[in-house]
């Protein structure tokens, strides 16, 4: 339970980053880009992705991370 709770999470850091991302850099081009919003998305997408590699991603592959030693 925990695992699919954690998956779901880092999906949606991911899948929510990306649609934040786009939607200041590409959708909002007539309004001004805000910084916040840009790192703040980057930080999702980041967090996420590394939630997925440490937890999912690493251990099926065999991949030892710097949480395994």
């Amino acid at each position: 339970m925990r695992t699919a709770f954690v998956f779901v999470i880092a999906i949606a850091m991911v899948v929510g980053g990306i649609f934040f991302l786009w939607g200041e850099l590409l959708w909002l081009q007539h309004h001004s880009i805000r910084g916040i919003f840009v790192i703040g998305s980057v930080m999702l997408v980041v967090l996420g992705a590394y939630l997925l590699w440490t937890d999912f991603v690493a251990p099926i592959f065999g991949i030892k991370t710097w949480e395994d030693q």
